[in-house]
């Protein structure tokens, strides 16, 4: 194929795919129609949307970590929902539209690439990443802009879900040279923080409890920080895994499952997990 036809086919998919995203605005209007729009949708506001909006960021993650690329495109769809929905709900409000959004997009592109847009030029990954955080901060000065990384990372993570503004944090701090040299390194620093945990279970007081759990919660998102793990992830597969070996322990126990002592339940666990190891091998 030549370039020029390439590009020709890219034209035409382009057209259509602003077809698409004029059916796409249409509709979203059509969910939020006052008089025939959906009752559910009717009543949603930015903030009732966020548990939704984390829900299709963990999915979209984890189809990509699945390498899942049918997947992947559904769940990107949905992320595009949340968004014309969130844009729909601020035009309602009148506090912007979508068209806000896409010029805001547009500008902040073409702003932060000035070697692509402004003056045709190759430049170096570490060139293109130092230019990227040169201007966004120059777009950000204002007289109450914060220049303390601790501050700054506070706003950045206010609203975030916990797991993620740690993995924020951790990625922002080792650019500035806190970071972790191995996992031994990690692994003492989790032990350390297990006893402190041990020792805080001891006095039973519930805030000495709550401060130490977090330490360790912290360094285990640490720790899969470094080993490149989405920790929400390796949960919900934890989950998925626990979940198919309890089925094996009610199908053994049946109804006497309420009657299961402790005991019973760990030789139930330990032949669930081996005929599902079975299964699987």
């Amino acid at each position: 194929m030549s370039s020029n036809n390439k590009y020709y086919f890219q034209k035409n998919s382009d057209l259509e795919t602003l077809e698409s995203f004029k059916n796409l605005i249409s509709n979203v209007k059509s969910l939020k129609d006052k008089t025939w729009g959906c009752p559910w949708q009717k009543l949603q506001s930015h903030i009732s949307l966020i548990p939704f909006l984390h829900e299709e960021s963990s999915e979209f993650t984890d189809a990509i970590y699945e390498k899942n690329t049918e997947n992947i495109c559904e769940e990107l769809g949905d992320l595009l929902l949340q968004i014309m929905l969130h844009a729909e709900i601020a035009y309602e409000e009148k506090e912007f539209e979508l068209n806000d959004v896409i010029k805001n997009l547009n500008k902040k592109i073409i702003n932060r690439h000035p070697y692509i847009f402004k003056k045709k030029e190759k430049v170096s990954l570490e060139k293109s990443q130092q230019l990227w955080e040169d201007i966004k901060n120059a777009e950000k000065q204002a007289p109450n802009k914060e220049k303390s990384i601790s501050r700054n990372l506070n706003l950045k993570i206010k609203n975030l879900p916990p797991s993620v503004g740690t993995d924020r944090i951790t990625n922002v701090v080792k650019e500035y040279g806190f970071k972790w040299e191995s996992t031994n390194q990690i692994f003492e620093k989790l032990e350390e923080e297990i006893n402190e945990l041990k020792e805080a279970v001891k006095t039973k007081k519930e805030s000495n409890i709550k401060d130490e759990f977090g330490d360790v919660f912290f360094t285990l998102i640490n720790l899969s920080n470094f080993l490149k793990i989405n920790p929400d992830s390796a949960l919900q597969n934890t989950n998925k895994k626990f979940l198919e070996r309890f089925s094996i322990i009610e199908h053994h126990a049946g109804d006497n499952i309420k009657k299961q002592t402790p005991k019973d339940f760990q030789r139930l666990w330990q032949v669930a997990k081996k005929k599902l190891m079975k299964n699987n091998s």
